[in-house]
């Protein structure tokens, strides 16, 4: 069976971004490649073989579970689990081979009883916390809790790394500071007898704007996905990964004065044309797009009116000629500078576009193409 509705995936699009990456690091810097929350809504699984074959070096999951999907798919690369570990977890991530993240002995010693029960030796990455406050050790206790994990026989500390909070901002007067923290914690590290073989710090605003960010590794994200992190990508020749395309499944005459969808919030000024589209909030359009977004119909920018239900989204076609059942409408389309880009919809929706892509429901296909 086939949906009316589905996400178009243009992996010679992914593949291109990664080459725009390489060459923008450089040979000497490796290259994480994000592909949690199922790969930014593109499919993690075919995301992540794109990323392998075009060289990425490591990629990066939340949590243990999407790493395990990876590998038993095929997937060989390298791949941190950047979420910390719950104790029932543990088996798993050693099983199949992943790195997780540790801030402190507390989280590594399940590691490693795990691991010495299996008389291995598991690869983890320290997370460093320079000002993000989320998870990871403090930076200035950094170097006691890498000794302390160091210390545990089946461990070995092949990573290390932090967070930028503001890369994405136009005014980023925050990632300095946390930059010269996180260096600071690595001189701390190697003087404590720990030198992981990798540091890594750059998102994907980071690893575009500051060269300074990058250390031995980046980690890529919604740069990898074709979409500009922040205004100082918007010239990086990236390429949009994503397209959502629907279908009219119905049209309706609505006469002047009378309202349309829940609440009426829109009436018709005029004798209009209504297509249904097969679409809804259940989907991951937002509901925030009623009486804002637009969609592309028959070469025609049409407005989306009313409010946007769970299942269907109602949208004038009055001035599309060619207006009928069956005729195909996009609503996201893969070009940076359309008006229906993942970003425009973003800001239409009072969003990011990492909400918009993440949010495209299992319920929707996914369609590749250029594979």
């Amino acid at each position: 069976m086939s949906r009316p509705t589905y996400a178009e995936i243009d992996l010679a699009a992914l593949r291109h971004n990664c080459g725009v990456l390489r060459r923008r690091v450089g040979p000497g810097v490796r290259i994480l490649g994000v592909v949690k929350a199922d790969g930014y809504g593109h499919g993690a699984v075919e995301a992540g073989r794109v990323m392998a074959d075009a060289g990425i070096d490591m990629l990066g999951v939340a949590i243990v579970e999407e790493g395990v999907a990876l590998r038993v798919h095929g997937i060989r690369v390298p791949i941190l689990v950047m979420g910390l570990t719950p104790e029932d977890e543990v088996a798993a991530a050693i099983e199949y081979g992943l790195t997780p993240t540790v801030d402190g002995p507390a989280t590594a010693e399940p590691l490693e009883r795990r691991a010495a029960a299996r008389g291995a030796t598991l690869a983890v990455h320290l997370k460093i916390d320079t000002g993000m406050n989320r998870l990871g050790v403090r930076a200035e206790e950094a170097a006691e809790a890498a000794r302390a994990v160091a210390s545990f026989p089946h461990l070995s500390v092949a990573g290390a790394y932090t967070h930028l909070a503001c890369a994405d901002d136009p005014d980023d007067a925050v990632s300095a500071g946390q930059l010269a923290r996180f260096a600071e914690a690595l001189t701390a590290l190697r003087s404590a007898g720990v030198r992981p073989e990798v540091a890594h710090a750059a998102n994907s605003s980071a690893l575009l704007r500051s060269g300074e960010s990058h250390f031995d590794m980046v980690r890529a994200g919604l740069a990898l996905y074709g979409v500009a992190p922040c205004v100082a990508a918007r010239d990086v020749p990236l390429r949009p990964v994503m397209s959502l395309v629907t279908h009219v499944v119905a049209t309706k005459r609505v006469r002047p004065g009378e309202g349309a969808s829940y609440g009426h919030r829109w009436r018709a000024a005029r004798e209009s044309v209504l297509g249904v589209l097969p679409i809804g909030y259940a989907d991951g359009y937002p509901r925030a797009l009623s009486d804002r977004a637009r969609v592309r119909a028959g070469g025609h920018l049409a407005p989306v009116v009313g409010a946007v239900c769970m299942d269907m989204v109602l949208v004038d076609l009055t001035d599309v000629a060619e207006a009928a059942p069956g005729m195909a409408v996009t609503l996201i389309e893969a070009d940076p500078a359309s008006p229906l880009s993942a970003a425009a919809l973003a800001t239409a929706a009072g969003t990011i576009p990492y909400e918009i892509l993440t949010g495209i429901g299992k319920r929707v296909p996914r369609v590749y193409r250029g594979g």
